[in-house]
């Protein structure tokens, strides 16, 4: 018989016998490569109807479970956004079209006359839930953080799935070939999926009991699937249905599985809505907090250096004026220190922080900085130790002023929460390679430590031991979230930890480069009648504020052999220039009818009566990254921030000043 006389999913064949009667029928069977069985039942036309109808009711069961699996989970990756949902769903889907393919619907229902689709619909739908299957298990396992290298076998899994689909699509002889191989790959996937198990297990890695049994019941229904197809098991209603059984129970309890991850994920999103209740009720308690730190941190200072200066006006004569004078200077620098903070703060929150990589002498810096630290720690009758200058190289490149910032700001909390003991310092150098080195920083006090409710805290932004401390101990909180951002631009690591004593021990880590060229001689400065020789250069201040000009009045009058012009603005500036000879030029930025950005463009594109490259040095209180970066793409030659440090002022006019002949307007 050339055609099916009856149309059904299986082979069957209508044979018409009478009594006694005897017929000889011969079979051609060609395989395209799966496994042939072949068991020749003969059922009379009654008996094969009922047991049809009884098939039918299983597999109305069977395949009404997995696509009612399918449309649920995948409604829930639409709610959750969970990529588990959606692995599963088609998992499920195209587990359900494999079977539906192996038991014979898809060709009688789609492809009756057969063809190249009816050829390749087990396989296609074999490689497809294999790679679903395999992404399902690595998401809801999560092997990318729990066992990495298992993650990508998984991967290497998922990509043999996908070559062996496109060569049963794209490569016409290769149908015998794809049985086998997807049978080992379909193997391969599920060993990968146990060892997953074993191992999690062997970890203490908490796995939902119901998927573990879900994998079992796949596997066994595998294995009777496999057993059936050799004939080493007996046939039957059962052991020809294994495969089903196995899905089905493994797609039922993979489902509880996936309904306890829905628990868990509404039971995490409950936890994550608790802590963000918690961290908004926090944030208003550290706005509050904040604010009326600030404000008392800042009158401080500003109290003193009023009622200082008060008094200075009031008793001209005045004793102790040296002593009072440092007083305004000290509470000066707190006061700066303050605002420096937050700026700081400001640039890390809008993520416009940069290095400004330079070299510099590693020990000279260090020496300065723990100098200014150890007086503050012998003012409170603290030791103060520091180990380990001879090991580090001399020059190195990197960003000095947040060493300086990341150092202090550790310092200055050692000191501030030790009241016995000391603070002991360890400096160490890890080389790497000729140009590279690591820089390591250790600080031990034996101060009140940190309870640890704030260690998980400590380098969040307003927050200090406790905010029933904010008056015991000053400062805005924002130090070490300072420090913490600061280390981690310079590529490197810092943590806290409480000694097992008393106080707390603090390692900071900093990548740096070092310097390879031996360091450049000073060039020193020849004092003439006990002054730097300047004599007789003329200095134009281009300054509108009336209080920064007196500011630097007061310093030139120390600078006696220097000559100031003052402008108002950066239009009289250029009138200057036009008018008189200038040597030099400390221009600020912000001031009416011409800016200083506006002048340092027209000085140096040649649109003012005065030589192009004469020397400007920018004076502001802007010191953010995109000011500086303006001012040098206009030509300035340098920068200093106000408040003006006299000394480095001085020191950078005569840089300027020895390097360059005078200019003549």
């Amino acid at each position: 018989m050339t055609e099916k006389s009856v149309k059904n999913r299986k082979s069957v064949f209508e044979i018409n016998l009478k009594p006694y009667q005897k017929k000889e029928a011969y079979i051609h069977i060609k395989s395209d490569g799966e496994v042939v069985m072949l068991p020749l039942n003969l059922y009379p036309q009654n008996q094969f109807y009922e047991l049809s109808y009884k098939e039918q009711i299983f597999f109305g069961f069977f395949y009404g479970i997995l696509v009612l699996a399918c449309i649920i989970y995948l409604f829930f990756f639409i709610a959750l956004k969970d990529k588990a949902f959606v692995h599963y769903g088609f998992y499920v889907l195209f587990i359900a079209l494999m079977q539906f393919s192996l038991d014979g619907f898809f060709h009688e229902y789609f492809t009756p006359e057969g063809g190249w689709l009816s050829d390749r619909a087990v396989l296609l739908t074999a490689f497809i839930s294999l790679f679903f299957f395999g992404r399902y298990g690595d998401t809801f396992l999560n092997l990318k953080t729990n066992a990495y290298f298992l993650h990508i076998a998984g991967n290497i899994l998922s990509m043999a799935v996908a070559l062996g689909f496109l060569v049963l699509v794209f490569v016409p002889t290769s149908l015998t070939l794809s049985y086998p191989l997807a049978n080992f790959i379909g193997v391969m996937v599920l060993a990968h999926m146990v060892t997953c198990l074993v191992i999690m297990k062997g970890k203490n890695i908490k796995i939902d009991p119901y998927f573990i049994m879900g994998i079992v019941f796949l596997v066994v229904g595998f294995v009777v699937f496999i057993l059936n197809n050799f004939n080493i098991i007996d046939n039957s209603f059962f052991t020809n249905n294994g495969a089903k059984f196995g899905i089905g129970l493994e797609i039922i309890f993979l489902s509880i599985s996936m309904s306890n991850r829905i628990r868990d994920l509404r039971m995490e999103n409950e936890q994550n809505q608790l802590l963000a209740l918690q961290r908004a009720e926090d944030m208003n308690e550290i706005k509050s907090s904040f604010l009326s730190n600030i404000s008392h941190e800042l009158r401080t200072p500003l109290n003193l250096i009023m009622g200082v200066a008060s008094s200075l006006q009031q008793n001209k004569d005045e004793e102790n004026l040296q002593e009072k004078c440092k007083l305004i200077l000290n509470s000066s620098e707190n006061l700066l220190g303050y605002i420096e903070d937050i700026l700081d703060f400001t640039v890390i929150e809008k993520g416009d922080q940069e290095l400004r990589e330079t070299s510099f002498n590693l020990v000279t810096s260090l020496e300065r900085i723990i100098n200014t630290q150890k007086k503050k720690a012998e003012a409170k009758d603290l030791k103060f130790s520091v180990v380990g200058f001879e090991a580090l190289p001399k020059r190195i490149i990197g960003d000095k002023g947040k060493l300086a910032q990341i150092l202090n700001h550790l310092l200055d909390n050692a000191i501030k929460f030790t009241n016995q003991g000391g603070i002991e310092i360890l400096l160490g150098c890890k080389r790497k390679g000729r140009k590279n080195m690591v820089f390591d920083i250790t600080i031990k006090d034996t101060g009140i430590g940190i309870s640890e409710e704030k260690m998980s805290t400590i380098f969040e932004s307003f927050t200090k031991k406790s905010f029933r401390d904010r008056r015991e101990f000053s400062g805005l909180g924002l130090g070490l979230f300072i420090v913490k951002n600061f280390v981690e631009l310079q590529g490197g690591t810092i943590t806290l930890k409480n000694n097992s004593t008393k106080g707390v021990t603090c390692n900071v880590s900093l990548s740096y480069k070092v310097e390879e060229e031996a360091e450049l001689p000073k060039q020193e400065l020849v004092p003439v009648n006990g002054m730097f020789a300047l004599e007789g250069r003329t200095i134009l201040l281009a300054e509108d504020n009336r209080m920064n000009q007196t500011v630097v009045k007061l310093l030139f009058k120390k600078w006696n052999n220097l000559n100031l012009i003052i402008a108002n603005n950066g239009k009289e500036a250029l009138e200057q220039l036009e008018k008189q000879k200038v040597d030099l030029i400390l221009m600020d930025l912000q001031m009416p009818e011409m800016d200083g950005f506006e002048a340092t463009s027209k000085i140096r594109g040649g649109r003012a009566n005065c030589p192009m490259e004469i020397p400007i040095i920018v004076v502001s209180a802007d010191n953010t990254s995109k000011t500086r970066k303006e001012i040098f793409r206009l030509g300035a030659d340098d920068f200093v921030t106000k408040p003006i440090n006299g000394e480095l002022l001085l020191s950078k006019m005569n840089k300027y000043l020895s390097a360059k002949a005078s200019f003549v307007a």
